[in-house]
C-alpha cells in the first residue's frame, strides 16, 4: 500500500493558440469560487508527472482544499449543491472562450505514491452536461479518486 502524493484539488488543462487570453478568463474560479489559480509553472512537479497522461499543453490547477468535500453532499443527482453548480457554470462559461480546445478537468480526492493503485474515472461529456461529469465525483457515484472530464465542444460529435 502507497502513501498519498496529495489531495483536495482540482485542474483544468486545454491547448490554445492564446493562453493569456485564456488565462485572463480562469479570473472567474479565484472570484466565484473562491479557487487560488495558479499557472503550470507554480504548480508541483509531482502533480504534473503524475497527472501527465491527461494534460495538454496549457494547465493550470484551481486550489481550494474545501472544494472537493462538497461532492459528498451531493447525495441526489438533482439537488446540486450551490458552490458545484456554480463551478459547472464557470467551466461552461471558460468552454465558450474561442481560444480554448480540448479542454479536460481533473478533479482529486487524493492521488497515490503508487499510481497503479489510483482508481480514474474518465470521461467525455459535452459542457452543457457537465453536472453529469461532476457527478461521478460525488459520494453516491464515487467513480474513482481521481475523475477526468473530457469536455467537448458543440462542434464535436
Amino acid at each position: 500500500m502507497s502513501y498519498v502524493s496529495f489531495d483536495c484539488t482540482q485542474f483544468i488543462s486545454f491547448d490554445s493558440d492564446n493562453e493569456a487570453d485564456v488565462a485572463a478568463s480562469l479570473k472567474e474560479f479565484e472570484v466565484t469560487n473562491h479557487f487560488k489559480v495558479l499557472p503550470k509553472d507554480k504548480i508541483l512537479p509531482k502533480k504534473i508527472a503524475h497527472l501527465r497522461h491527461f494534460l495538454h499543453s496549457s494547465v493550470f490547477e484551481m486550489v481550494n482544499q474545501e472544494f472537493i468535500g462538497e461532492f459528498d453532499e451531493w447525495l441526489v443527482r438533482e439537488k446540486v449543491p450551490v458552490e458545484i453548480l456554480s463551478f459547472s457554470r464557470n467551466i461552461q462559461l471558460f468552454m465558450q472562450n474561442k481560444h480554448v480546445q480540448n479542454a479536460t478537468v481533473i478533479l482529486v480526492r487524493y492521488a497515490h505514491d503508487e499510481k497503479n493503485e489510483d482508481r480514474i474515472f474518465v470521461g467525455e461529456f459535452h459542457k452543457e452536461h457537465i453536472l453529469e461529469g461532476l457527478y461521478h465525483a460525488s459520494c453516491f457515484e464515487n467513480a474513482g479518486n481521481i475523475v477526468v472530464l473530457k469536455m467537448k465542444s458543440n462542434d464535436e460529435s
